[in-house]
């Protein structure tokens, strides 16, 4: 199955469920005509090394076949014309799953019982969103950048000022001639303020109704003055500003400087929230063990994890006790505690040791917890 969207926690913990064989390859891959050939031959090379690996483990012939003809159907398949910037494919004799991504997955190939949902789970737990502002005096225009699409024109709900000139009431804001009263530099300034306050007004009163809580990024594509204006101006919105002209900027150059500087942002995210969880050490409701944080995961306990998503950690899970035993075949066991968190409600986010500086990391994992284990 061909999907342009992330998975629910439904679809990881059917990912997660084991297999005779289970190959799992993430590819970098990139938008356009160009690349297709190259994404092509990047992952049927993989699969082909991974059928390799099945057929010199003793598998049957017709296990083989069978995994091919999954990969024949996905190499057939309409996705290499509207590729992104990754892949993750699941194949087993049973079933196939790909995912078409915008986020930048490392290049991965794994054969065993199991597929490795880690990067995956990566995807799903950390925030890949941002809506963009690109202003100019001839005009401005909403984004959003979603972790299932590239940045794309935000529709607004109302008529607005579409430029400068309108905002002000003005044939033109260029230049030092007269307009209206208002004449030079410091009249085009103060009729620019005018404009940047009359789009911060729309800004908020689009936002307010698809991001009320003001939780995603706002990038700001501007130069000065006008970039200068508007960060006065907002001070409701985390705005992140990218100087330069944005009049001539394409969807896939916002969409890129987007998910470029989404990491730092996710990164300061990470540390301030662990930072709140130290404040609960005290009350008994932090956990470190891995043992201890499977077991508050499976009875519910926990409210929020922050793991290393590149950990290897392999072992199995028992979903009721939360027990967990250690050993080579198994599956990643921090990617499925991390499912199980989010199965039952909790806050889970992937991250690599890194990108985080707060004194409570202990390099693998550390929970949040409702309430303290007995």
């Amino acid at each position: 199955m061909l999907r342009y969207q992330l998975p629910s926690v439904a679809d990881l913990i059917e990912l997660g469920r084991q297999h005779q064989n289970a190959i799992t390859v993430y590819a970098q891959t990139a938008p356009g005509p160009d690349h297709r050939e190259n994404a092509l031959v990047t992952a049927k090379s993989a699969v082909d090394r991974a059928l390799r690996t099945v057929r010199e483990s003793g598998a049957k012939h017709a296990v083989e076949d069978q995994l091919r003809e999954r990969w024949a159907e996905i190499a057939d398949s309409e996705l290499w014309r509207s590729l992104s910037r990754s892949l993750a494919i699941f194949i087993a004799e049973d079933q196939h799953q790909v995912y078409v991504l915008p986020n930048a997955l490392e290049t991965q190939l794994q054969v065993g019982q199991y597929f490795d949902i880690g990067q995956l789970v990566r995807a799903v737990t950390t925030p890949q969103e941002a809506y963009a502002l690109t202003l100019s005096a001839d005009g401005w225009n909403l984004w959003h950048a979603t972790p299932s699409s590239r940045a794309a024109e935000l529709p607004l709900s109302e008529e607005y000022a579409a430029d400068a000139a309108e905002a002000t009431n003005r044939t033109t804001i260029r230049g030092r001639q007269q307009v209206g009263r208002l004449v030079g530099d410091e009249g085009k300034k103060t009729l620019l303020q005018t404009y940047a306050k009359r789009v911060a007004d729309a800004v908020e009163s689009e936002l307010g109704q698809v991001d009320p809580d003001r939780k995603l990024p706002l990038y700001l594509f501007a130069t000065d003055p006008l970039l200068d204006f508007y960060r006065n101006i907002d001070g409701k919105h985390r705005l992140v500003a990218v100087p330069g002209a944005p009049d001539d900027l394409r969807p896939d150059q916002i969409d890129t400087a987007i998910r470029g500087s989404l990491p730092k942002l996710n990164s300061e995210f990470v540390n301030t929230r662990l930072g709140e969880i130290a404040d609960t050490v005290s009350r008994g409701l932090v956990a470190t063990d891995i043992g201890d944080i499977a077991r508050a995961a499976a009875s519910g306990a926990v409210s929020t994890l922050v793991y290393d998503f590149t950990v290897d950690v392999l072992g199995l899970l028992d979903d009721t006790t939360g027990e967990v035993s250690y050993t080579p075949d198994g599956y990643d066991l921090l990617s499925r505690i991390a499912v199980t968190v989010l199965d039952k409600g909790g806050q889970a986010i992937a991250v690599r040791s890194d990108e985080v500086t707060s004194s409570i990391w202990t390099g693998t994992a550390v929970a949040e917890l409702r309430f303290p284990l007995s």
